[in-house]
């Protein structure tokens, strides 16, 4: 009798952990239509969105159709392919980025390594707050958001957009206001490749040429007035030598050496 009866209690016993181990490891697969429009970054790993990235806050998309992922990663946009088990675990390893020169800073970098994490774990809380985890650790959080709008201060580089006369605001090295006592330095692009404009009192003229958002000036001619001061213009036409990379946000245009802003200009009011 009290063998049945411990038997039975094994029995109980071996049920009850069966189930709790399919209870355990049940998981309810997420609603491709839940996943449906643009999500907005709310943080990364832990860290919110805003205080990550000053100017755009990255978001995504999914598309279903093609099992694509899309979205801006806070300057550059991303796609490629993505994979969703029914246990809500998501990869997406060969995503393409573009190559822009980002102004404005950010953390784009974590967070396109957050979001190509293998094997990460989706989930959609009562919120409405979409979230990816690994090893339990929130990595990011999303809101369901607007379509993003294309912004209007966001241009790509190209001789059309570069015409103009643009006037200096910012050099590194020294402040444009004690440098430039005379004049403020300006930069005016041509549709065929000259340059030319005034470096602070001498006038210059130069040639350029693009590859993406990559300039590379040539040598600058420049007339040989008696000056005050050359320590600013000496300074400026330093910095236009060797491929710089360009940036365009609305009237500001800004040049890059190894990722720090060397120059930056403000588009001149026409007359």
């Amino acid at each position: 009798m009290r063998r049945i009866f411990a038997s039975g209690i094994l029995l109980v016993a071996v049920v009850t952990l069966i189930f709790g181990l399919q209870s355990c490891n049940s998981v309810k697969p997420i609603n491709k239509s839940d996943l449906a429009g643009y999500w907005t970054l709310k943080t990364l790993k832990g860290e919110d969105s805003k205080s990550a990235f000053a100017g755009t806050i990255p978001n995504l998309q999914f598309n279903f159709d093609n099992n694509t992922l899309s979205g801006n990663s806070g300057c550059n946009n991303f796609s490629g392919g993505f994979t969703l088990t029914e246990q809500n675990s998501f990869t997406a390893p060969n995503l393409i980025s573009t190559m822009m020169a980002c102004i404005d800073a950010n953390k784009e970098p974590e967070f396109l390594t957050a979001i190509s994490t293998p094997d990460l774990i989706v989930s959609i809380d009562k919120e409405n707050t979409l979230t990816f985890t690994k090893d339990k650790v929130v990595l990011l959080q999303f809101v369901k958001g607007e379509a993003p709008k294309k912004t209007a201060g966001v241009t790509v580089v190209n001789a059309e957009t570069l015409a103009g006369v643009w006037n200096l605001t910012l050099i590194d090295g020294g402040d444009v206001a004690k440098l430039f006592t005379n004049g403020t330095p300006t930069i005016e692009f041509s549709t065929d490749g000259k340059v030319f404009g005034n470096g602070g009192c001498n006038t210059y003229r130069s040639s350029y040429t693009q590859e993406e958002n990559t300039i590379t000036f040539g040598p600058l001619m420049s007339t040989k007035m008696a000056c005050p001061s050359l320590e600013g213009e000496n300074l400026f036409t330093s910095l236009l030598s060797g491929p710089l990379q360009a940036g365009l946000n609305g009237d500001k245009l800004t040049f890059l050496k190894d990722g720090k802003i060397v120059l930056e200009f403000a588009k001149a009011s026409e007359k």
